[in-house]
């Protein structure tokens, strides 16, 4: 699979907007995403100038950073973007002094889930019925209700 030639990612400037559009793809929870995006980096995947992909990248601990989220627009998916954008925040993780990146995902995302392994990441932990005990509406992606929360890492 050949990137898009004119793709870009750069760190999203502080003072800028983040493409809330794209976040909620991933994550419905507005209240929590407009939280965790103020403590977080975050990368865009542009295509002549447009958002069309982004990742928001915090820290857990001093050895730990997780991807809180990930989402590509639906036109642009499996064209490698997510898979770029994995790569650059590996990069900007070490950078930075990690030894692990960390990510989430619900149990009915599988595409997502077999992203994380393609590129790395090994399933670690499940934090059971996350979703229904900490949002506020069902999610259901594919006829598959989420409940529990698949803890991936990958070691840098």
């Amino acid at each position: 699979m050949s990137l898009p030639a004119d793709l870009v990612i750069q760190q999203l400037p502080e003072d800028a907007t983040p493409p809330m559009d794209l976040l909620l793809m991933a994550d419905p929870h507005k209240e929590e995403v407009q939280h965790y995006i103020m403590c977080s980096i975050v990368l865009q995947a542009l295509i002549n100038g447009k958002p069309v992909g982004v990742l928001a990248l915090t820290p857990e601990t001093k050895q730990v950073a997780e991807i809180r989220n990930i989402a590509v627009a639906p036109e642009w998916r499996e064209k490698g973007i997510a898979g770029q954008l994995l790569k650059d925040a590996a990069a900007l993780a070490t950078r930075l002094g990690y030894n692990i990146l960390q990510v989430c995902t619900g149990n009915s995302s599988i595409r997502p889930f077999q992203v994380y392994q393609q590129y790395g990441f090994e399933l670690t932990d499940v934090r059971w019925n996350h979703f229904t005990l900490h949002y506020p509406e069902p999610i259901i992606e594919d006829g598959i209700v989420c409940r529990h929360q698949l803890v991936l890492t990958k070691q840098l």
